[in-house]
């Protein structure tokens, strides 16, 4: 029953922050109601009688409804004084005076019940909202009772951590904290609580260990609440948040390692481009700088396919092609490419495609390509094991070994074979240059193009071992 009544006071209860208890207004006001139900009071007596102290219960009520247990209290007073002076008999007027007070009483008790659930509505909403506003940004809060040594946090706080209870102490939550990390937290902490002004605590990183081994980072934000003055103030409590940052330390060590991938590259490419100027000799300035260019430019469309595929290795077939772009008018005419779909890593992509463009630039200066009869054919294979690829020319000029040995020579053999650790031959027979390389599979081709191309040979393999079979049958 005083639920229900509550419940129906709420709904006509308002807060006049004018009128609210203990100010002078409130007791104007209960001097007002009193003189209105007086005022009542004398209009209604020719016509009502018996009910003398009915105009008063509404003023008493009202009054302690909106200004409190005091005015309503002082509106009883003054209710009582003019039911006094219009000659109230002396026991209906201590029986208004009884009930008057009761209903004060009455009032202001459901009027604090109001008030309180009023506040935890509000501060439920508010709770709702601070929970919206870490949930959004993926945040977990906790809190640590410095007198208990406990800790208690959220569901994502729990999450982070790997535990379950909602209270832990601080020794257990300490436990959590990767060894490396945990002597660097306690001081962070401390250092956190000795600070002026807490509200200026930076945030600190650390390494949490899960139940399952797994280690995640997590940034962790302190403020320290004290008690008392200044000089002699003790710790209340430290709240904080805590933020499960694992991806963006793992985006930050893959951003290092890309960086210092990249400054490695750097310093090798720029090391390829002054082997080869120191290399690239000539008779005339003109002549350095079209043979400088021309190899630099070889050098950028291996560099082109390497970043086209992100750095995942490069395709044969558009290796050739793209370093035969000078003629590509001749392929599959005059030039013959043709071999498996292999992808070598950008190592061996690099020195081979400079030994290409070397062999190309030669064959349409002095070889096949010079002439509008010669011809080229590239071609290339794996066993499994082993990687091989030939550049062979044939009708065109008579060629001869240079002397003596330059730059492009040293393409051609040197660096191709040290950078797959293979076996260059390189062969001027007066029918035509022919050039060889030979190299483990496992240096020049990326790993899962060794596995496809080996399945391709096991099953070939088995079909041919079945066919001999039918045969023989």
């Amino acid at each position: 029953m005083r639920q229900i009544i509550t419940k129906d006071l709420a709904s006509i209860y308002t807060d006049v922050p004018t009128l609210r208890p203990g100010t002078v207004e409130a007791y104007a006001l209960a001097f007002a109601s009193a003189g209105v139900a007086t005022v009542v009071r004398l209009a209604i007596d020719p016509y009502v009688m018996g009910a003398e102290c009915l105009p008063f219960f509404p003023a008493v009520i009202i009054t302690a409804l909106i200004g409190g247990r005091g005015a309503g209290l002082f509106c009883v007073v003054l209710s009582a004084a003019a039911a006094a002076f219009l000659l109230m008999p002396p026991l209906t007027l201590l029986l208004f005076v009884l009930l008057a007070i009761f209903s004060v009483i009455l009032i202001t008790r459901m009027r604090l019940a109001i008030q309180r659930e009023q506040a935890a509505q509000a501060m439920q909403v508010s709770k709702d909202r601070l929970q919206l506003a870490l949930d959004t940004a993926q945040l977990g809060w906790w809190r640590y009772d410095p007198r208990r040594r406990v800790i208690a946090g959220d569901k994502r706080f729990k999450e982070v951590f790997d535990v379950t209870s909602d209270e832990m102490p601080v020794d257990d939550i300490r436990k959590l904290v990767h060894p490396d990390d945990a002597e660097r937290c306690w001081a962070d902490g401390n250092a956190t609580i000795a600070l002026s002004d807490t509200m200026r605590s930076p945030p600190h990183e650390y390494r949490v260990q899960r139940r399952n081994g797994e280690v995640r980072w997590v940034e962790v934000r302190r403020l320290a609440y004290f008690e008392g003055n200044p000089r002699e103030r003790r710790l209340a409590s430290v709240v904080g948040t805590v933020h499960d940052i694992t991806e963006r330390k793992e985006r930050e060590e893959r951003e290092r390692l890309l960086m210092s991938e990249i400054n490695h590259r750097a310093k090798n490419m720029l090391s390829v481009v002054d082997a080869i100027a120191h290399q690239t000799t000539t008779k005339s300035p003109e002549d350095f700088r079209e043979r400088l260019s021309a190899r630099i430019q070889a050098l950028a469309a291996n560099q082109d396919l390497l970043i086209r595929n992100a750095w995942h290795g490069v395709e044969i077939e558009d290796l050739v092609h793209a370093q035969l772009a000078p003629f590509a008018s001749l392929i599959g005419s005059r030039i013959a490419v043709h071999g498996p779909q292999l992808r070598l890593t950008p190592a061996s992509a690099q020195a081979i495609g400079l030994a290409l463009h070397e062999l190309a630039t030669n064959a349409g200066r002095y070889g096949a390509l010079s002439t509008d009869r010669g011809r080229v054919d590239v071609c290339w294979k794996s066993d499994g094991d082993s990687f091989t690829m030939s550049w062979t020319e044939r009708d065109g000029p008579s060629v001869s070994a240079p002397k003596p040995r330059g730059f492009g020579t040293i393409v051609m053999e040197v660096m191709t074979e040290r950078s797959v650790d293979g076996a260059v031959d390189l062969d001027y027979a007066p029918s035509g240059l022919t050039w060889r390389l030979t190299c483990p599979a496992a240096n020049a081709l990326e790993h899962w193009e060794r596995e496809q191309n080996l399945g391709e040979e096991k099953i070939e393999l088995t079909a041919r071992l079945a066919s001999q079979g039918a045969n023989n049958a």
